[in-house]
């Protein structure tokens, strides 16, 4: 029997061979009309785990190198394949590499199917268990149903509130109800500080 004697390259090392091939290229993209090359991106990222994602900020600034984030799609399993993709990155003149879609601060709106959520849409209330370190999320959402559309553009809304690894990995479950009232339930734009604290044993 003849065996193989070609060994498979590793995705992780084929995807960072193909990106510095093309970081000019990258780097030079300014709209999201560059279908050939993002599809090829795509295409090199789904070779390590599939359900991986990246975006390339569009900004304007040729002064600064830009920002290539690598993705889980939310997806915890896929988290080993996120921080072994971006350990391995080189070191590149145009981009910085940065695992996992990071907390934002700014007024974003995320909408699905006709419906909306906010920063003003949301309250929550929260139970910890410090000793087996476990954090209990309860939302209220404005007009918020009991469907998978509903539920996946909020968690989308969270993953900008606190960021991709933090919802992936510091809470333990997630509970969603509609809003009726405020009284008794704090602003989502306290949860980052809440959390921190937990991890710092304050709370």
């Amino acid at each position: 029997m003849i065996r193989n004697i070609f060994k498979r390259k590793d995705p992780i090392e084929a995807f960072w061979e193909w990106f510095v091939e093309h970081e000019e290229e990258l780097y030079l993209i300014r709209d999201e009309h560059s279908v050939k090359l993002l599809k090829e991106l795509d295409a090199v990222t789904s070779k390590v785990n599939r359900q991986l994602s990246f975006s390339i900020e569009l900004e304007d600034n040729r002064d600064k190198k830009r920002e290539l984030t690598i993705s889980a799609y939310g997806n915890p399993n896929n988290f080993p394949d996120v921080i072994r993709l971006v350990e391995a990155a080189p070191q590149l003149e145009r981009f910085t590499i940065i695992a996992f879609n990071q907390r934002n601060d700014d007024d974003i709106a995320i909408s699905s199917n006709g419906f909306e959520v906010s920063r003003e849409d949301v309250f929550f209330t929260y139970e910890v268990d410090q000793e087996n370190e476990e954090f209990y999320l309860i939302l209220y959402i404005k007009e918020f149903r009991e469907d998978v559309e509903h539920s996946n553009a909020v968690l989308e809304f969270l993953e900008i509130v606190i960021g991709e690894y933090v919802l992936g990995t510091e809470i333990t479950e997630i509970e969603f109800k509609k809003f009726n009232s405020e009284e008794g339930l704090l602003p989502i734009n306290e949860l980052p500080n809440i959390l921190d604290q937990v991890k710092e044993n304050k709370i």
